[in-house]
């Protein structure tokens, strides 16, 4: 038993520290995630990054308050880097259809969603949030919690991401 324990413990940090940054449009293209319709994670991705961060990644939709359908992520199977300050950071999830307020979110994200299929709500946007300054320290794209689908947005992707250009060379 204790091996067990011992074996799982060392597979989750093996899992977590393998936690592939994409860091380029064609990075994120490669990568299939939510891509094609009727997967909407990369137009949630993208209305994520240009219209609920500022310049200074501070979050202006709140997901305290559970806009849009935010949620807690508590981050149980350690898909993502443990937490070590969980009164400083937290981390939350968007992107569940079925979510109370997540039929807030902008029509395109929301456009091919079909309770019957379970592709067009496999998606989801995880952010690390820094509750002293509501600031978004990370974030992640995930096809459901998968771990060898989801991802750390890199820098670079990021800054393409809130061009409106960027998106031209992204079929979305």
């Amino acid at each position: 038993m204790k091996f067990l324990f011992h074996g799982t413990l060392v597979l989750a940090v093996i899992l977590t520290a393998a936690l592939k940054t994409l860091d380029s449009d064609q990075e994120l293209q490669d990568s299939g995630f939510g891509q094609p319709p009727p997967r909407h994670g990369l137009k949630l991705l993208v209305w994520y990054v240009q219209d609920c961060l500022d310049n200074n990644m501070v979050a202006l939709c709140d997901p305290i308050r559970g806009e849009y359908g935010f949620h807690q992520f508590f981050n149980k199977g350690r898909l993502l880097p443990r937490i070590q300050d969980k009164r400083q950071y937290t981390y939350y999830t968007i992107g569940n259809l079925n979510a109370p307020h997540a039929k807030d979110l902008p029509y395109d994200v929301r456009r091919y969603y079909n309770r019957k299929d379970p592709e067009s709500n496999m998606d989801r946007v995880l952010v690390r949030y820094n509750n002293n300054n509501r600031r978004i320290e990370e974030i992640y794209a995930s096809a459901h919690y998968k771990p060898t689908e989801t991802y750390k947005i890199g820098p670079n992707l990021l800054a393409a991401l809130r061009r409106q250009t960027a998106l031209i060379s992204i079929e979305i």
